[in-house]
């Protein structure tokens, strides 16, 4: 099993701990391993986690307006030619409709006006190179799309809460496994990213170097 990070346990809490490369020097806590959306075996789970100090939950209502909409942008599609681009990304979108905390909201690709801040969600699947979350809203800001390649193996995908060009938050998955991809799986894998990727409270803005992290 592949483990972004590490932690250790305290009663009833996960403490931060250090990450490679650039990770030990960002506002921002991940969790790994404790995220699994199924079996290792199968080859889909939720690997890790970040909340950036400036995500608040109070923004989602926020983010939602004017319309009660927010947009998504999905890069990559691994059911190509199969099922067209647009189409992916916005089943995509619909599967993320109710998995969120807070506010309803309607997540879509094609928001009826666009949110005057550009709160958004972008998600890749697969990538050369694979893009941060950081990465992901810079790009969809400029509308400049990561290049996606095929992939035989489990495929990353990374979904990430930005407003305007700043990532607020971001999750990072494997989706793929012997009984193989298909939409419905797709699906439910990016419900569960949802809810994750917007939880109900920061554990990070108060003190985002120590602060303590409860499992979502």
């Amino acid at each position: 099993m592949l483990v972004f990070g590490s932690f250790r346990r305290t009663p009833g809490l996960l403490k931060r701990s250090m990450f490679k490369r650039d990770m030990a020097t960002r506002p921002a806590i991940f969790i790994a391993g404790a995220l699994i959306l199924s079996a290792c075996a199968n080859n889909t789970y939720i690997g890790a986690a970040s909340v950036e100090p400036a995500y608040m939950p109070s923004q989602l209502g926020y983010a939602a307006q004017p319309q009660g909409e927010m947009k998504v942008v999905v890069y990559g599609n691994p059911f190509r030619p199969g099922m067209p681009d647009p189409v992916f990304a916005e089943t995509m979108a619909s599967a993320m409709v109710g998995a969120n905390f807070g506010p309803t909201i309607n997540f879509t690709t094609k928001p009826t006006e666009p949110n005057p801040d550009n709160y958004q969600v972008v998600v890749q699947f697969t990538g050369d190179p694979p893009l941060s979350g950081r990465d992901l809203c810079r790009s969809a800001m400029r509308d400049e799309a990561p290049q996606s390649t095929e992939s035989s193996g489990a495929i990353p995908v990374r979904m990430a809460f930005c407003v305007g060009p700043k990532l607020l938050t971001e999750v990072l998955a494997h989706f793929g496994g012997a009984t193989g991809i298909t939409v419905e799986k797709s699906e439910a894998l990016i419900a569960r990213m949802t809810t994750i990727l917007l939880p109900p409270s920061n554990p990070v803005a108060a003190d985002p170097l120590e602060s303590d992290l409860k499992p979502f």
